[in-house]
Formats: C-alpha cells, sequence, structure tokens
C-alpha cells in the first residue's frame, strides 16, 4: 500500500515569475508550496479568492500587503 503522504523531495522546481522559484505538491484541498525568492524579486498583488493562504518563512524575510496593511514577516 503507498502512502498518502508526500514530500518535496523528487518534485522540480520552476520559475513562477522572474526570480520566484516554487515546489508544489498538494490534492484536492490543499495545496502546499515551497518558495523561493531571489533578493528583491517580488509576485505582483493577487488574490486567493476561495482559499486561505499560510506562509512560514523558513530563512531571511518577506514583505507582505493584506487588504491595506503591509508587515515584514521574518524566519519562524
Amino acid at each position: 500500500m503507498s502512502s498518502p503522504f508526500k514530500t518535496f523531495t523528487g518534485i522540480d522546481e520552476y520559475e513562477f515569475v522572474p526570480g520566484v522559484h516554487i515546489k508544489a505538491i498538494g490534492g484536492e484541498q490543499v495545496l502546499m508550496c515551497h518558495v523561493r525568492y531571489e533578493p528583491g524579486k517580488q509576485v505582483t498583488r493577487h488574490a486567493h479568492e476561495h482559499t486561505e493562504q499560510v506562509m512560514y518563512i523558513l530563512d531571511g524575510a518577506v514583505t507582505m500587503t493584506i487588504e491595506d496593511e503591509t508587515t515584514t514577516l521574518e524566519a519562524g
């Protein structure tokens, strides 16, 4: 019987937008991404209409804007 649990092992990274690299795993209801930003790179403002986004910063920091509030999130 194979396990329903997945890992990032063997998942190829792809460049989502210039300078932003993603590895993604998921199923029908959940998507988990490992995202690596090159210094100074960003993703344009967008919305997740039917989902929530959870971020856990492993290293460095990222500045994020939600509605009209901007904050910098740091590792941990």
